[in-house]
């Protein structure tokens, strides 16, 4: 699905002071694919906004993320939503625990391959080859860079209309990302405080659905449907 490090890692840049034009796009991957090259783990609190076109109000959860390297996103939320979802270079898998059912989505070569572009852990030099990138500094969030990445080929173009990337100045640490589906659902990811190259939880490194639980072949997390 894609890289899950989230290119969340911390980079010893001091970054451009707060008015300043923006440095050179090449400058800006470069340092942000060498700071998601730093990381083997992070975690962090995150803030989770889903705005659905065809509902009048957005839902808001909260939750634990966790990344191991290329190996695996995962997404504890908390109570009342029981939901966690775990996200892999092939499969993205939703699990509800009191429920005990489970959802799973393929990723394959074209099948669902767009689902690898979350923003999530994939170098600014890959994604260049499928988004035209656009650099300016945030209006909406302070001393931060905003990066704005559209769809270049027209299957991306059929499902997902921006991908959009709030950078630290000073880190060069995504704050925020946002991705925003054709049908105009997105998904505003806020994140909190991180912990680098921390050990993650063994109920989160061994993640595995309980023996029983039944997978369904769907993924209803991207599906655009009225409550």
């Amino acid at each position: 699905m894609f890289r899950p490090a989230l290119a969340l890692l911390l980079l010893a840049f001091v970054g451009p002071l707060a008015g300043q034009a923006p440095p050179p796009l090449k400058d800006v991957v470069e340092r942000f694919d060498a700071a998601q090259a730093q990381a083997q783990t992070l975690q962090c609190p995150f803030t989770l906004t889903l705005r659905r076109a065809l509902l009048k109000t957005p839902s808001v959860t909260k939750g634990t993320m966790y990344l191991q390297g290329s190996d695996f996103a995962h997404f504890a939320f908390q109570p009342p939503e029981d939901l966690i979802l775990h996200l892999t270079p092939k499969a993205l898998i939703s699990y509800s625990p009191e429920a005990r059912e489970g959802e799973l989505m393929k990723i394959g070569i074209i099948k669902n391959s767009d689902r690898k572009f979350l923003g999530l852990g994939q170098k600014l030099s890959y994604l260049s080859d499928y988004f035209q990138i656009s650099l300016s500094e945030a209006k909406d969030s302070p001393n931060t860079w905003f990066l704005a990445l559209a769809p270049r080929t027209l299957s991306l173009r059929k499902r997902m209309q921006a991908l959009n990337l709030w950078v630290d100045k000073e880190t060069w640490l995504p704050r925020q990302i946002q991705w925003i589906e054709r049908s105009g659902d997105s998904w505003f990811l806020e994140l909190g405080p991180l912990r680098i190259n921390q050990a993650l939880p063994a109920g989160v490194t061994g993640f595995k659905l309980p023996e029983g639980v039944p997978l369904r072949s769907e993924f209803s997390f991207f599906a655009t449907r009225k409550k």
